[in-house]
């Protein structure tokens, strides 16, 4: 007898998964001060540590009973509400293979994250430095993101999507004694308010229009329900759903125009960047449009716009890298442009890539970032990647660490990204010549920058700022780096199939990752996308050496990327100065970063200001003088006629006098 998945215990301790973090954080924010002090960051790797065990074993049972078609992807917890009506409210968990891979990939990187801390956070280890604080709000991190991944229903999605928002505002602004740690927690809070309004409208316009469809005791914001009912909606119902929902993705994941609040968010500590950055909040986006893949295939309108606003988000964001000297400032744009890649191929119906370069890029963007981290606690906090050089000698294990990570964010072959990217490639050259285009010419730019900064910060002479002792991290830094590592070069492997046929046969895609998330992203197959060849033959690019051309030409770009990034920060040094001496006008626009942020400030941020002085002008000034005005007759009577009662037997009859004498007057006149 087969057991089913509903059968199987494992359903019964999926819910542990986002309650030991939750837990964790319980402890460390009630004990920590007083009793656990330097000790709190052992109840959250021991949380995390529980919660990753507890999805993997997940995938484990999910892969058995995919492999059998036997399990059933809704868990019932219990029901949130229930009126007297035939609607209700539950809390449901959806188990399937999409869920597992976000688990595994978000408790794995966060454990080793939290691990990473211990020694980057030592010297905040008194209670009044925040030590006990800074892990009680990653644990809390953690907890808000597996309820946004396990989620059954926009309700529950919509509570972690809003947790997870917060716990960012509390990470970033860790450092709330500098002002612009403090400035970056609010702009990255309010710019995701603004993204999630329209997230909210979304799931409020998915209620009214999937409700009257809902069979008695459905509840209509259940995923198994919208998905179920979907098609009952016109296409216009269908686009303006899936352009709401859009709207937060594009505030969660920094896409256009709603970027500008993940490169300030570098003002958080390190291990807070890798966080965030790499498989956790900036992904959520992403993982929510493939989740609503049923809602956006159904718009070919919302598909169109997923994949510009993904494609033109890549490129814009890789220009900006160009010019950047911050080596956390450099990979925050990588990260935006990364998600671009992965919104690319969401829409060209390539969700299984999406998924896959999400997955690929948590190993070595999180590896990237707390590398970087090891390189600014070595050089005392400074970022600069000028003000330091040559520090291969100096920290040898983050050099190969970080070189690791840079070839793969690269795509160098053989390395994770290179499989994942180039997948996303050939999917947008499938449906655009254009979409093609931008991924290849992203790809190299990517290439360059990337490289551009390793070369700055690794090669040439040794520089060591003054004042400086630089000196490698520690093991409970450098573990994490060597796990990464390895998951940045064969995490790759898992989505490609080992074959006969010489190399391009061997790196054959569509490999078990795929056919692992082929249930899920089901409602992508069935959106066709003809080659169209644009201005140059994307077909022959495409279908090219049997199919496998465009690879090679995604090989190629990645290493003369490297290649240029090498001949001119290592070779030829001076070239650079005289290359921005050249093209004065380009370099300033993009070390501006297209002077977005003043723009911004000029159209968006002083209006506001200016109109919102205007209102309160109003009210302090009108509205209350008015009320002051009112106020003050009263007042006035009461101060006239309170003269008349003071007690006083001598004012008593002056007034009976002066009274007498009135009537006696008006009796006069009026006789």
């Amino acid at each position: 007898m087969t057991i089913t998945f509903a059968e199987s215990g494992m359903l019964k301790l999926a819910p542990l998964i986002p309650l030991l973090p939750l837990l964790g954080a319980g402890l460390v924010g009630l004990l920590g001060a007083r009793v656990l002090k330097a000790a709190s960051h052992w109840i959250v790797i021991v949380a995390v540590a529980g919660s990753l065990l507890l999805s993997l074993m997940l995938v484990g049972v999910v892969f058995c009973m995919h492999d059998l078609q036997q399990y059933d992807a809704t868990y019932h917890i219990y029901s949130w509400i229930s009126p007297a009506v035939d609607i209700s409210f539950d809390v449901n968990l959806r188990i399937d293979p999409l869920t597992a891979v976000m688990l595994v990939t978000v408790t794995l990187v966060s454990l080793l994250v939290v691990i990473y801390s211990r020694d980057y956070m030592r010297q905040h280890r008194k209670p009044e430095r925040g030590y006990e604080r800074f892990f009680a709000f990653l644990s809390l991190f953690v907890f808000s993101m597996c309820t946004l991944v396990l989620a059954g229903n926009f309700l529950l999605l919509y509570l972690g999507w809003e947790a997870v928002g917060l716990c960012s505002y509390l990470l970033i602004g860790f450092y709330y004694q500098r002002p612009a740690a403090a400035a970056a927690a609010k702009k990255a809070f309010l710019v995701n308010r603004i993204g999630d309004f329209g997230f909210g409208l979304g799931i409020l316009f998915i209620y009214l229009w999937i409700a009257p469809h809902a069979q008695p005791g459905q509840s209509p914001l259940d995923y198994a329900v919208v998905f179920e009912h979907v098609q009952n909606l016109s296409q216009a119902q269908c686009t303006t759903i899936a352009l709401l929902l859009f709207c937060g993705a594009v505030g969660k994941s920094a896409q256009l125009p709603l970027y500008v609040w993940l490169p300030d968010a570098m003002e958080g500590p390190s291990p807070v960047s890798a966080l965030i950055h790499a498989a956790t909040m900036v992904t959520a986006g992403v993982y929510m449009v493939v989740r609503c893949g049923a809602i956006f295939v159904e718009s070919p309108l919302a598909m169109a716009v997923v994949a510009s606003i993904g494609a033109v988000t890549a490129l814009f964001a890789a220009t900006i890298a160009l010019a950047q000297y911050d080596i956390k400032r450099i990979l925050a744009y990588s990260t935006i442009s990364q998600l671009g890649y992965m919104f690319l191929g969401v829409g060209v119906a390539a969700a299984d890539s999406a998924i896959f370069h999400l997955y690929t890029h948590a190993f070595f963007k999180a590896l990237l970032f707390i590398a970087a981290g090891s390189i600014m606690h070595a050089m005392g906090g400074v970022v600069d990647v000028r003000r330091f050089g040559g520090l291969r000698r100096v920290m040898p294990v983050t050099c190969v660490t970080f070189v690791i990570g840079a070839l793969a964010l690269a795509g160098f072959p053989f390395l994770s990204g290179f499989f994942s990217k180039d997948e996303i490639i050939h999917a947008a050259f499938q449906e655009h010549f254009i979409l093609g285009l931008i991924g290849l010419v992203t790809a190299a730019l990517t290439a360059f920058y990337t490289f551009r900064m390793v070369f700055l910060a690794f090669g040439g002479q040794e520089r060591i700022p003054d004042g400086v002792h630089a000196h490698e991290s520690g093991r409970w830094m450098l573990i994490p780096m060597i796990v990464l590592a390895v998951g940045a070069v064969g995490a790759g492997y898992v989505g490609v199939t080992p074959c006969v046929g010489g190399f391009a046969g061997w790196v054959a895609p569509h490999g078990w990752f795929h056919d692992f998330l082929a249930p899920v992203v089901a409602p992508f197959k069935h959106v066709t996308a003809p080659v169209h060849t644009g201005l140059v033959g994307a077909e022959g690019l495409v279908h090219g050496g049997g199919g496998y051309l465009l690879m090679y030409v995604s090989a190629g770009v990645s290493i003369l990327g490297i290649g240029l990034a090498y001949g001119l920060y290592i070779k030829k040094p001076d070239w650079p100065e005289a290359i921005r001496d050249i093209l004065p006008r380009t370099y300033d626009l993009l070390s501006n970063k297209y002077y977005v942020d003043e723009m911004n400030d000029t159209f968006v941020v002083q209006p506001l200001r200016r109109t919102s002085n205007l209102f309160f002008g109003i009210d302090r000034f009108v509205v209350d003088g008015v009320v002051l005005a009112v106020v003050m007759v009263p007042r006035t009577l009461g101060a006239v006629f309170r003269t008349l009662q003071d007690g006083a037997i001598q004012s008593y009859a002056v007034t009976m006098t002066a009274g007498l004498v009135l009537i006696s007057l008006m009796v006069w006149l009026v006789g």
